[in-house]
């Protein structure tokens, strides 16, 4: 009865290691469950062709002993692909081995040594089944053997008897070990010895002569039969980098002629490349893995040695680091930078966004994307008209739509005016435009492909968001950089400015770090490989700063911006006025408004802070004949808002008969004196006053995002406080 660890060898081996990557790990760790150590698994994974040391070590690295995929597995893998026990033994729970390790290999099993298995061989002839198969005939069979019909071995399960036995050699010549090829079936190396760095060659090289390499024993024959010249076979595609490099080490002078399988090709000239050799490459449109035995068998020897006389040098790649024209700076000067958004979306590159989730950078993004497209000014800056693209990765296509509608309505767009400058994608289903694993380089996604399409001829392309887009690691510089040159070629093939909108993490906002130079999260290259970056943030009153944080192709960084949003329209400047005559008209409007406001509470009405009411205070106030003429609602809005932050104003909850809140507008003994009213005034009965605190920015939520403007209903939850000083209560006289 086979001990455990025999039964699960014997199993593995049984098992092709060309298996699709989820597979072959599954295998791995049931093979680790099962008792085997790392050698066994490299030994057997090694007769794939896609082999790949460093892989294999990181995988195994990876996988937790005791942990996963149970040794049960590899028996059940073992027998979809043959595998029996000659002798079933009582079924057992499979136990969980621990993986020590291992100095040397295992003791191969008997007569499985490489110059024992070829001393029982007898010398190949050209009636074998395999040779007469690839037409090889009057090949060299001098060091070729076959292994007998009557011998026991077996490897993965699979008969050898009978089978063609190629020795494999080292680079210093010494047998390392041996290719078995049967009949009928897969080809099959002897397990405990490696293949790497091993080859065998047919015919003999001559200094002037070329020496071709290739994958198998079928295409060095074919090769030989066509030009009497030397073949070094490498027992598969994975090897012949390792066996290429060791000859040209020896011989710099050899003339390596690669002749790779059809699918190998760029493979092969970036080998042929680095060591200065040649590449015969099969005609196009041939299937995969398809070789040139193949195309002898069909075309003839004749045709394959001319195939193999146009081996050329592989195409030179274009330099990494182009030369710069200096003696022309003056002659035939660069074109100077180019905004979309003037300074602060260069063209040709990527800019970056970062605010705090629900602060209104989407809102805002799309309000430049409209702005752009019809080529209006955004907050009093000028945009260059140009096709938008908004690509959507985190909010669904119909909230986007509902944001575009109510900036088409404040603004007086058509929304088929612009449908031909603006398109919206919504990526939600499949946000990903670049995926990484671990610390790798990372790859663009079939997303990010269709965006290089959709972003043909545009002039701005907006990204919402970098969460969603981006996804590698946020502190991993490496793969930072690369996801924003994969943005950046975008934006460089179709002189685009590229925003990408980003969240800064919740730290970095409460601690107000953000402000002033830091507004990003993750590694230092967000900062360091975008060329504009701005931050946007509330304060807690509500106002919004958008600052020009980082500029490398302007003059100098934007001033910041200070904006208002009122509840039902769009966010707009909230600067200070500028000019002597501004000035002066802000203040003698502010002041009319205060008085009026003043006369209707004096009358016991009261004009209220909403801004969505039927009776608004620019409708309200509108109605009396000293009203500022020319005053537009959102300007009235605005001095209201700019006299409750100066302390003029002051918000407080007026209870009438039906005992329901409301929110009003009460002008304080500041604004009385600002106003040139007393300072103190009777008041008719009131059925109670309470006082109001300006929210703040946990009390607005999100209304950055989504809440303004979208219902008819003011977007701040007002809460009422203590009972304003000095407020008359039910029945009181003055």
């Amino acid at each position: 009865m086979m001990m455990d660890t025999e039964r699960a060898r014997d199993a593995l081996h049984c098992i092709p290691a060309d298996l699709p990557r989820d597979e072959w790990v599954n295998v791995l760790m049931a093979g680790q469950s099962a008792g085997l150590d790392v050698d066994e698994l490299r030994v057997w994974s090694e007769q794939g062709s896609s082999y790949n040391a460093r892989d294999f070590a990181d995988t195994l690295r990876s996988i937790k002993p005791g942990k996963g995929v149970g040794a049960g597995t590899l028996f059940h893998v073992a027998a979809a692909h043959g595998w029996r026990m000659n002798k079933p033994q009582q079924q057992q729970r499979p136990r969980k081995a621990t993986i020590r390790p291992v100095v040397a290999l295992p003791a191969p099993r008997a007569g499985m040594v490489p110059a024992d298995v070829l001393a029982r061989c007898v010398p190949a002839t050209e009636q074998h089944a395999y040779i007469v198969r690839k037409g090889a005939a009057g090949v060299p069979l001098e060091s070729l053997r076959i292994l007998p019909a009557d011998d026991a071995l077996r490897i993965g399960g699979q008969a050898m008897a009978g089978a063609l036995v190629v020795p494999a050699y080292a680079e210093t010549g010494e047998l390392q070990s041996l290719q078995l090829i049967p009949s009928q079936g897969k080809k099959m190396n002897l397990p405990g010895y490696a293949m790497a760095g091993a080859s065998f060659t047919v015919g003999t090289p001559q200094a002037d002569a070329p020496l071709y390499i290739v994958e198998g024993i079928g295409q060095a024959w074919a090769i030989w039969q066509a030009t009497g010249h030397a073949v070094v076979c490498c027992f598969g595609w994975g090897n012949v980098a390792t066996v290429a490099r060791a000859i040209h080490k020896k011989d710099s002078a050899a003339r390596l002629v690669l002749v790779p399988d059809v699918g190998k090709e760029a493979d092969a000239r970036r080998i042929a490349a680095e060591l200065g050799c040649l590449v015969a490459c099969l005609p196009e449109g041939e299937p995969p893995n398809f070789d040139c035995n193949d195309y002898a068998q069909r075309e003839g020897a004749d045709v394959l040695a001319d195939l193999l006389e146009s081996a050329s040098e592989p195409p030179k790649p274009a330099p990494l680091l182009l030369p710069v024209d200096v003696a022309g700076v003056f002659t035939h000067p660069s074109a100077p930078p180019r905004f979309v958004w003037d300074g602060y979306l260069p063209r040709g590159v990527v800019s970056l966004l970062s605010a705090h989730g629900g602060v209104g950078k989407s809102f805002i993004a799309l309000m430049l994307c409209v702005a752009v497209a019809t080529g209006r000014e955004l907050f009093g800056i000028a945009t260059e008209p140009a096709c938008v693209v908004f690509v959507s990765l985190e909010d669904s296509g119909d909230v986007v739509r509902h944001r575009l509608a109510h900036i088409c309505r404040e603004w007086g767009i058509a929304p088929e005016q612009i449908a031909q400058h603006l398109a919206i994608v919504d990526g939600t289903a499949n946000p990903e435009l670049y995926s990484a694993d671990r610390r790798d380089d990372g790859l663009t996604t079939a997303t990010y492909a269709e965006l290089c399409e959709i972003a043909k001829g545009a002039g701005l392309v907006v990204i919402d968001n970098s969460s969603d887009a981006y996804g590698g690691d946020e502190i991993q510089r490496r793969q930072v950089r690369a996801f924003i040159r994969h943005l950046a070629a975008i934006a460089k093939s179709n002189d685009a400015a590229m925003l990408l909108l980003a969240h800064v993490d919740k730290a970095t906002s409460r601690a107000r770090k953000a402000e002033g130079g830091e507004g990003y999260s993750g590694s230092t290259a967000w900062n360091n490989s975008v060329r504009s970056r701005l931050f946007m943030s509330r304060d807690d009153s509500g106002t919004l700063k958008l600052e020009h944080q980082k500029g490398n192709h302007g003059k100098q960084l934007r001033e910041p911006l200070s904006l208002f949003w009122p509840c039902d329209g769009l966010p707009q400047v909230d600067s200070a006025p500028t000019g002597v005559v501004a000035h002066i008209a802000d203040s003698v409007n502010t002041k009319a408004l205060l008085r009026l406001i003043a006369e209707f509470a004096e009358r016991g009405e009261h004009v209220t802070s909403a801004t969505t009411s039927r009776t608004n205070a620019a409708k309200l106030l509108a109605t009396e004949s000293t009203f500022p003429k020319g005053l537009k609602s959102a300007d009235v809005f605005n001095l209201l808002r700019r006299a409750e932050r100066a302390g003029q104003l002051a918000r407080v909850i007026h209870r009438g008969a039906d005992r329901k809140p409301r929110e009003c507008w009460e002008v304080t003994s500041k604004g009385r004196e600002f106003a040139g009213l007393a300072a103190t005034a009777a008041t008719a009965a009131t059925y109670g006053v309470e006082k109001v605190t300006a929210p703040t920015a946990e009390e607005c939520g999100d209304c950055g995002d989504s809440a303004r403007g979208y219902g008819g209903k003011s977007a701040h939850t007002v809460t009422a406080k203590q009972p304003f000083p000095g407020t008359r209560e039910q029945g009181q006289q003055p």
